[in-house]
């Protein structure tokens, strides 16, 4: 006897579902709704009490409706063969079932790649074969038809590879807000610009900037807060962190008495990088830059609080090696008092309060961020 079950219905195969969840179902009628969703025809023979009775629970992920039917009819003692268009299944007794798929077992042991991050990511890619990792030398073990191996195989020779370190040198600057003004004119005649928000830039930077910037430091005028280096993975973050945990009372009631305990709070600079090695040298870089510090303390009726001012910023700049890349506009107020005074006279005890003069004078600053990404 022979079942044809032909849908006109038309949709694309290559589409993905993203779950497929069946209780105690029919397994030829959910072979049937997915041959329908990927539009293809169905030829069912053999022996049709079997093809008609055989029940499953089936949860499946992110797979097209074929990586779905093909999965289901192998796991379910169904052979299963594509012809165009035309799914042909032929169903066997539960007692061949053995004969109707024996899987292949191989064991590769990986190089570069970690068997989980390749074990999760080939179970998309063939979610048929099963995959497991292994319990020494970063083995990953694979369970499939031989074809399937043959694909997992040929997968991993182009993914299994050493990723590049990509070395992050790094100054943190602290800069007057008139110098980085005239810093900004020195080099405004490149393609170079100050980053100030979430822009993505092509950046140049001529010998002379790091020139403008070490005469500043040496005249004083810009504070190097670090030069902290790291080195990272391709495509995977790095993180530097410059600051201090500044701890505070916190008050913990218990019944009808009150504890204290001590919290921390950090403060300081934060630098987040993402570099991804592209073409012909280039490096795309995500880039957060973070300064926060205590802006003043709180009294409360709960003790004193610190509030934490923080000026951020995010870009994604595209670089050569060994090109820098300078994120700036992080601005901030600071307020100084100036006493002059008349020699001597302004010196004596309370007298000379006569022949003082005192002035506020408020500086604002920019935090300057220089980054040089090289590929090691």
């Amino acid at each position: 006897m022979l079942i044809i079950c032909n849908f006109g219905f038309q949709a694309n195969a290559s589409e993905r579902i993203p779950r497929i969840d069946f209780e105690d179902a029919a397994v030829i009628n959910v072979v049937q709704a997915l041959a329908k969703s990927g539009g293809f025809d169905l030829v069912v023979s053999g022996d049709q009490t079997f093809a008609r009775s055989k029940k499953a629970t089936i949860h499946l992920k992110d797979a097209t409706p074929e990586e779905a039917i093909e999965y289901i009819l192998r796991t379910n003692g169904f052979n299963y063969e594509r012809k165009g268009q035309v799914l042909l299944v032929s169903s066997l007794p539960q007692d061949l079932n053995q004969t109707a798929y024996k899987p292949a077992v191989e064991v590769i042991t990986l190089k570069y790649l970690s068997a989980g991050k390749a074990a999760e990511l080939l179970g998309k890619i063939i979610p048929s074969a099963v995959f497991q990792v292994g319990g020494r030398a970063n083995s990953l073990i694979i369970r499939g038809r031989d074809s399937e191996i043959d694909d997992v195989k040929k997968l991993l020779n182009s993914i299994d590879k050493l990723t590049p370190q990509i070395l992050i040198e790094s100054k943190v600057m602290e800069i007057s807000q008139s110098d980085s003004k005239k810093l900004g004119v020195s080099y405004g005649n490149g393609t170079f610009k100050f980053i100030t928000g979430k822009e993505t830039k092509k950046t140049s930077l001529s010998e002379d900037i790091n020139s403008t910037l070490n005469a500043l430091i040496a005249e004083g005028r810009a504070n190097v807060i670090a030069s902290p280096r790291i080195a990272t993975l391709d495509n995977q973050e790095a993180q530097i962190n410059i600051g201090s945990r500044i701890p505070f009372a916190v008050p913990v009631s218990t019944g009808t008495t009150t504890q204290w305990t001590v919290d921390y709070i950090d403060a300081g600079v934060k630098l987040k990088i993402t570099p991804q090695l592209g073409q012909e040298g280039y490096i795309s870089t995500f880039i957060q830059p973070e300064v926060s510090s205590i802006s003043e303390w709180r009294t409360t009726a709960a003790g004193d609080f610190p509030v934490i001012s923080t000026r951020n910023a995010s870009a994604t700049v595209r670089v050569k090696d060994g090109e820098s890349i300078v994120i700036g506009g992080l601005m901030s107020e600071s307020e100084r008092e100036n006493v002059t005074r008349v020699p001597v006279l302004g010196y004596i005890p309370v007298l000379g309060l006569l022949f003082q003069n005192k002035n506020t004078e408020k500086e604002k600053t920019e935090i300057v961020f220089l980054i040089t990404p090289h590929v090691i």
